[in-house]
């Protein structure tokens, strides 16, 4: 557990380079704002000083302002940046045409604008004719239904299962064939 002190150091030294990365990942507001991108690397920086300590056995004081230390919280934080990155360009053809709620109030009072890209629409005719039928009843209750993406951009398993009325372990199992069918995390 870092004290304030200890942190203080952290954010003294690296937060210019959090920021800078926090620019680099995503300028999509509705997929990972700046400030998401800056609170995941501090958490990330944080988790990389608990690693360093576990791995080496040594305290904070003693690995403060070594190189080995530098090296291995800067490559913390660019893993971070292009795991996050990588998610986000997998998601891309989903999320064409999001619009950030957070940016734009009068959205949310939008009624019946349901409608989706054509690009998202001929991407899930495609994938369609390698589902079965119970796979594409739960991407239509998606699309029906886009609440059931949580703000993570994972589904709500639950959600979705009371909707179609099957046992989330169903649900749970088809969502998984899914994403390997069209390769991407759901």
């Amino acid at each position: 557990m870092l004290t304030g002190e200890q942190w203080e150091k952290i954010h003294k030294k690296y937060d210019g380079l959090i920021w800078k990365i926090s620019h680099n990942i995503s300028g999509d507001f509705a997929t990972a704002n700046l400030e998401d991108n800056h609170s995941d690397l501090q958490v990330a920086a944080l988790e990389a000083v608990k690693g360093f300590e576990k791995k080496t056995g040594e305290s904070f004081d003693d690995f403060w302002g070594t190189k080995l230390f530098d090296q291995y919280i800067k490559t913390c934080l660019w893993n971070l940046k292009n795991n996050k990155g990588a998610k986000i360009t997998k998601k891309s053809p989903i999320l064409k045409g999001v619009v950030s709620t957070q940016q734009n109030e009068e959205v949310l009072n939008l009624e019946g604008s349901n409608s989706i890209s054509l690009e998202t629409k001929l991407f899930v005719d495609e994938i369609c004719i390698a589902l079965s039928p119970e796979q594409k009843d739960i991407i239509e209750c998606i699309i029906k239904d886009p609440t059931l993406i949580k703000e993570s951009g994972r589904l709500n398993i639950a959600g979705l299962a009371s909707k179609l009325d099957l046992p989330w372990y169903r649900v749970r199992k088809e969502v998984t064939a899914i994403s390997k069918i069209i390769k991407n995390e759901l």
